[in-house]
């Protein structure tokens, strides 16, 4: 069987390592237009920092599977799926009997009037952050629309060289789609702490553009005046779908519709990570989840699928929501629901440590937590999360971190007993 894999991200990578784990004997093609290789895209912002730095982001691969996959570095002009083909620049073809759509997403455009386009750039691979770094020699004002992971992820690479970006955030807070009002506040004044300039609440309009002084004014909905010499946006992401749209392939919420075996609406064509848009039996809708645990678990489920392993009882489940990242030596772990209706919440704060613990039930069971400064036990809240454990109340040493209990009993055997 041959089959053919579009994408060379965590969907796609993982897809991969499936199906030679179950199906060594498939003849597999992966296609990707980007680097010759297989990296972290959440880690980019370390070429911004450090254009050199490009072996620190390489995926570990095992070398047995990278010498069974053909690996095709060209740009996909379409797919044919009554011929099972795959059209190539230069006219020409891969033949395919099943083939898994790993196209990933693309940033959300972003076109401010007035500003030369040469000077709004946004960051998704490895040529866009070489491209900003080769910039930043000449930058003394940069701007970041945008207050999402991507927005802070820069503004922290931006300071660690020696600059106080501005930020400006279209929402009532930062990481609005990650943490709660409490949490983000927090990590926002930990942020100003290090000279970083939020506008919170405040839209873009247009700009003011001096090309002799290569100078700007970003104007807001607000009246205020910001001036920049380079705007980076980090508005969220689009699925990329034109492949499957031209191809006739269904489209939902933005996304490839894809079955809880990750399959399109024609058979032996499936799609998976931040193009797809997975069927919620609960909510009754399709959801698009462009985080990296959506991506690596649908691109597996896919691996199994066309392998013909994926276990009867084995479907696509959305793992749980989970975030990990260091800003400022200050690490943040978030985990579950952490935003929404009937939950009700427990924190923690040592002001003297830097350290915010917060906990969210709902319906008595544990739903979320977020870790900041502390992360303590952080691998037992997410089993506790995931299994959906009832608790009545948090304890005071999962409160406060403590890493041992004074009757010596493990924390998990208590949690879980």
């Amino acid at each position: 069987m041959r089959c053919v894999i579009i994408g060379n991200g965590t969907a796609g990578i993982h897809a991969a390592l499936s199906i030679f784990h179950h199906a060594p004997q498939v003849e597999l093609t992966l296609i990707s237009d980007d680097e010759p290789f297989f990296y972290s895209r959440p880690e980019i912002t370390r070429l911004i920092e450090n254009p050199s730095a490009t072996k620190s982001l390489r995926m570990r691969v095992p070398g047995d599977v990278i010498r069974w996959v053909n690996l095709v570095y060209q740009h996909v002009e379409g797919i044919d799926p009554k011929e099972g083909k795959v059209h190539l620049r230069k006219h020409s073809t891969l033949s395919y009997d099943t083939l898994i759509l790993a196209t990933g997403a693309m940033p959300k455009p972003v076109r401010i009037v007035g500003a030369p386009k040469m000077r709004v750039l946004s960051l998704r691979t490895m040529r866009d952050a070489r491209h900003i770094a080769s910039l930043l020699k000449d930058i003394s004002q940069p701007v970041i629309l945008g207050g999402g992971l991507i927005g802070l992820k820069m503004a922290h690479t931006l300071v660690g060289l020696g600059m106080s970006p501005h930020v400006v955030v279209a929402s009532s807070q930062i990481l609005s789609r990650t943490l709660d009002p409490e949490t983000a506040s927090k990590i926002q004044v930990l942020f100003e702490s290090h000279g970083v300039t939020f506008h919170i609440g405040v839209t873009t309009e247009s700009a003011d553009w001096d090309e002799r002084k290569q100078k700007g004014t970003l104007l807001t909905g607000q009246r205020e005046k910001i001036p920049f010499d380079l705007l980076l946006t980090g508005k969220g992401v689009s699925p990329r779908v034109d492949l499957a749209e031209d191809a006739g392939l269904l489209i939902e919420n933005g996304g490839i519709a894809v079955s809880e075996t990750m399959e399109t609406s024609l058979s032996h064509h499936y799609a998976a990570g931040d193009c797809a848009s997975i069927f919620n039996h609960e909510r009754g809708w399709y959801e698009n989840r462009p985080i990296w645990p959506v991506a690596a678990e649908s691109g597996r489920v896919a691996g199994e699928a066309v392998a013909g392993k994926l276990i009867s009882t084995r479907r696509f489940s959305s793992p749980l929501s989970r975030n990990a990242i260091p800003f400022f030596a200050v690490p943040i772990v978030s985990i579950g629901t952490v935003k929404g209706k009937g939950l009700v919440s427990t924190s923690y704060e040592d002001t003297n440590r830097h350290v915010y613990r917060k906990f969210f039930l709902k319906n008595g069971k544990l739903v979320g937590t977020v870790l900041m400064g502390d992360i303590t036990h952080a691998g037992l809240l997410f089993e506790a999360i995931r299994r959906e454990t009832r608790i009545r109340k948090i304890p005071d040493w999962l409160l406060r971190g403590t890493p041992h209990l004074v009757n010596k009993t493990p924390p998990m055997e208590v949690l879980f007993s």
